[in-house]
């Protein structure tokens, strides 16, 4: 346990920092296809280094879902409706082999709390992983059922609390996983693909998404014979408030919740993306996305100032006598983060519009926020046009 803790932190400080890069990289060649056209000889190539940017965006999410400091988007979702939508496309990904797709849905299914995206891709993943094991053909079986919590227990090498879950069992009839490796199927670059067929990322990011929405995911296999990997979900039972004890927006009282980020578009949809002059303060310790984001904003007429750091943020927030519309801000930041500027700044100005970006996962600073803090949040690494929604979606909230 020591040892993949261990190996958590590092991937999450390795991703972190690869973000920024990635970030810089992507705004760059943003600004460059801004001005090339299509026919011009340097586009191709402007285009592969976004595609292959966005590529290496993919491998750090994976990252940092083994480290369980991804951005989620938990929603409370019916397990029923997700396997039902995600079947087509396992179809698909299974089709020209000799593997066969059974769905056993179960009935009244209770309904769970996780990210919808995230979890799709854990079900890809082992029905991937599933046909892979079978190369002479076979069946894939998905299983769905309630465990009570006085089932809970009774599962083989599964050590799961008296709680009331959502199971979800994915089954292949195909080559097993022998028990000298099983230790170690779970650990981040561990693959038994031949040289450049598999990262050895898949099954850590499973398991960090799993433990990162509260579940637990155990594999019990036989050699010859197939592999079942079960995934349990907790139950999610909503809370019911009296009106009288409704304190804000998502917080009861006497119990502090974590604060609450709206959500911004990654697609720019009817938005008008201009600036229409609105100041922006820019806060990112990273010079390179600092002077990439200032560009960016610029080009779209904002009026953008920029700071190095938190400290630095509040002295130009005295300096313009608090004349910004909103501030964009790193979390993780020397001298002063992210969190801790917004504490600062919303003293004297309360009604402030910020958005944090961020490799980390929202939950990971939002702890540390007054429980009714309002706040954009904007995932690293992100594109211009995504940086240009957020501004502007934010600016345009009422609330």
């Amino acid at each position: 346990t020591q040892k993949m803790n261990a190996v958590g932190t590092l991937a999450g400080g390795i991703a972190h920092d690869f973000n920024n890069v990635l970030t810089a990289i992507l705004l760059s060649s943003d600004h460059l296809l801004l001005q090339a056209r299509p026919s011009d000889a340097s586009f191709a190539d402007l285009m592969e280094i976004k595609r292959n940017a966005n590529r290496a965006a993919v491998l750090v999410r994976q990252l940092l879902a083994f480290s369980r400091k991804q951005t989620m988007r938990p929603a409370v979702l019916n397990l029923t409706d997700v396997v039902g939508d995600l079947r087509m496309l396992v179809d698909r990904l299974i089709s020209g082999t000799n593997v066969k797709l059974e769905v056993d849905y179960g009935r009244d299914l209770w309904p769970v709390r996780t990210d919808l995206s995230q979890f799709e891709q854990v079900l890809i993943n082992l029905c991937v992983n599933a046909r892979d094991a079978m190369p002479s053909g076979g069946q894939i079986r998905i299983r769905t059922r309630n465990v009570n919590a006085a089932e809970a227990g009774g599962f083989a090498n599964a050590r799961l609390p008296a709680e009331d879950f959502v199971m979800v069992e994915v089954a292949d009839s195909g080559t097993g996983i022998p028990p000298e490796i099983m230790d170690k199927i779970f650990e981040p670059f561990f693959t038994t693909k031949e040289v450049g067929k598999g990262t050895g990322l898949g099954l850590s990011m499973v398991y960090g998404i799993v433990k990162q929405s509260g579940g637990y995911i155990y594999p019990e296999s036989e050699v010859g014979k197939g592999t079942t990997f079960r995934v349990f979900l907790p139950r999610h039972v909503p809370e019911v408030k009296p009106e009288s004890e409704t304190v804000g927006q998502g917080t009861s009282a006497g119990e502090p919740q974590p604060a609450a980020a709206a959500p911004v578009s990654s697609a720019s949809q009817d938005v008008d993306l201009t600036g229409n002059s609105a100041v922006v303060l820019l806060v990112e310790d990273e010079e390179a996305v600092r002077r990439g984001g200032k560009r960016m904003l610029e080009t779209r007429g904002y009026t953008v100032h920029e700071a190095g750091s938190g400290t630095e943020a509040l002295d130009i927030m005295e300096e313009l006598d608090g004349k910004v519309d909103i501030v964009v801000s790193d979390v993780v930041m020397p001298e002063m983060d992210g969190p801790s500027l917004l504490r600062e700044l919303r003293k004297t100005y309360p009604d402030l519009k910020f958005i944090f970006v961020s490799g980390y996962a929202e939950d990971a600073f939002a702890r540390n926020l007054p429980a009714d803090a309002k706040f954009g949040f904007l995932p690293k690494p992100f594109s211009l046009k995504q940086l240009a929604v957020a501004v502007r979606e934010m600016l345009d909230r009422k609330d």
